[in-house]
């Protein structure tokens, strides 16, 4: 039996521009690594085929490139996705790169979301996409419970192929969670759990990189007589990630969660040792989006703890009666404070990506503050992990037809760990630097949604970025087509 698949192309063709010569804050956070981050244009074409929900065995496939022109007048071809996958049941697997889903979207899923982290503290989307495998588990129920208890998560492998201190190290992903489902209430419980490893270290050469050294990774060991000294004391690679709660209550046509998410460096922020920090989100929405507000988030962003103000301290003379001689850590007790989010000590890029942080957009990269930032060279890290910071963003439809998002944050920033703070990229306290940011972003659709009118309007202040307006204003047009398959019953 023959049957018709959609097909889903696009193709946009945008203009950025910021009174301060960079494009602003909003303009190109989580916007996958693709917007120019000065004034110029970007064009992108892209196409896809989703799963076809009728089959047993179902296909997917989908890729997109992007083209910019900024400052620098190059012209700067940039593939972004590039995937085909397969899914039976619950158990679907993706090849290739492919942008991370997002949560809490905006009234259109053009707008992207209204989080600050898209619902993932570690991965929001704000980083180009990295080439790899996903093997996932969509929500399963456990036998017995009646759709009670659900078990969801993936396991990935990746690779970072971008200019970085450590050459083309492999990144690993393990996702899980539990979803507890009574009456309207739902609960998420959720660990996202990341490690760098293996690659070439201009230092000491090839890291660890055999399969011994992958199970070692994958199950937060130590690292064997091959690994760093460092890894040999810790545990093999850079690890890190994030513990979700979320608790959702669904009413008649609207929805409301609370949610904080952890995030974590090592064992003590495993343990909870770093409460508060985390990003708290408090959203609302409507199922029915032909509203002038659909949908309203704020989020509470929190990270001054990162489990104390010292990682270690010295020992007593009583202390050093019980420790070993030969330790690395003779003479100290270690406390685990100091947790310097997204940065390490060896894998000096941290958690960044084509120059770019891969998680929370407002830990923002080394030298954005002092302007030397450039995603075309090696980034040592983040200069700014200890925030506080409120967000608020609205959605809907202006005149219940055209779709819109508004977006205001202000975080408080105080930099990194002062143990941690880089030479080459501190200039001294920032004794808790003010930045704002907003935007008004928009959708205008015509003949009949094919081809839609883009017009954003920015505005940042403060002493982190460049103060000063900016403005977007992108044309696309979508087109479905069909496609032929074959369907057997």
């Amino acid at each position: 039996m023959t049957i018709l698949a959609d097909i889903v192309s696009s193709f946009m063709l945008l203009g950025a521009f910021g009174t301060g010569g960079s494009t602003p804050f909003w303009a190109t956070a989580n916007s996958f690594g693709l917007m120019p981050e000065s004034n110029g244009m970007m064009m992108m074409a892209n196409a896809h085929m989703g799963f076809d929900e009728s089959r047993k065995v179902q296909f997917r496939w989908g890729a997109s490139v992007a083209a910019r022109i900024d400052g620098s007048d190059i012209f700067q071809p940039i593939p972004d996705e590039l995937y085909a996958g397969i899914r039976w049941k619950v158990l679907a697997l993706d090849l290739g790169m492919k942008h991370t889903e997002q949560d809490y979207m905006a009234s259109d899923s053009v707008l992207g979301s209204l989080s600050t982290t898209a619902g993932r503290l570690c991965w929001s989307g704000n980083a180009r996409t990295v080439p790899g495998y996903t093997l996932r588990l969509e929500p399963w129920s456990i036998p017995g419970t009646k759709d009670i208890l659900q078990l969801y998560g993936h396991w990935g492998d990746y690779c970072a192929i971008d200019t970085r201190y450590v050459e083309y190290p492999w990144v690993h992903n393990m996702q899980l969670g539990l979803k507890l489902n009574v009456w309207r209430f739902s609960l998420d419980l959720r660990i996202d759990h990341y490690a760098m490893w293996a690659g070439t270290d201009p230092k000491y050469g090839r890291m660890p990189s055999s399969f011994a050294d992958y199970f070692r990774m994958c199950f937060g060991m130590k690292a064997s007589s091959s690994g760093s000294l460092s890894d040999q004391i810790n545990v093999l690679g850079d690890q890190r990630g994030a513990e979700l709660i979320r608790l959702n209550y669904k009413g008649n046509g609207w929805k409301i969660s609370v949610a904080h998410e952890i995030p974590y460096e090592d064992k003590s922020g495993m343990r909870f040792v770093n409460f508060p920090d985390g990003v708290n989100t408090l959203s609302f929405s409507f199922d029915r989006k032909d509203r002038w507000v659909s949908d309203v988030v704020y989020e509470f962003i929190y990270t001054m703890n990162q489990s104390g103000p010292l990682h270690e301290r010295p020992a007593t003379e009583e202390e050093m009666a019980s420790q070993d001689p030969s330790h690395p850590w003779y003479g100290y007790i270690v406390l685990g404070g100091e947790d310097d989010y997204f940065n390490h000590e060896e894998y000096k890029s941290g958690w960044t990506f084509w120059g770019r942080t891969a998680g929370l957009p407002l830990m923002t990269p080394a030298g954005t503050r002092a302007g030397s930032w450039n995603r075309n060279t090696v980034t040592l890290g983040v200069e700014n992990n200890k925030i506080i910071a409120h967000h608020v963003a609205v959605s809907g439809l202006l005149f219940r037809k055209v779709p819109y998002k508004l977006m205001l944050t202000w975080s408080q920033n105080y930099g990194v760990p002062r143990k941690h703070r880089p030479v080459e990229t501190f200039d001294g306290d920032w004794s808790g630097y003010g930045q704002f940011c907003s935007a008004f972003t928009a959708v205008i659709p015509l003949l009949k949604g094919r081809l839609r009118i883009m017009p954003g309007i920015y505005y940042d202040y403060g002493k982190i970025l460049t103060s000063g307006f900016g403005c977007t204003v992108g044309l696309s047009y979508t087109l479905e087509t069909k496609w032929p398959t074959f369907h057997k019953k």
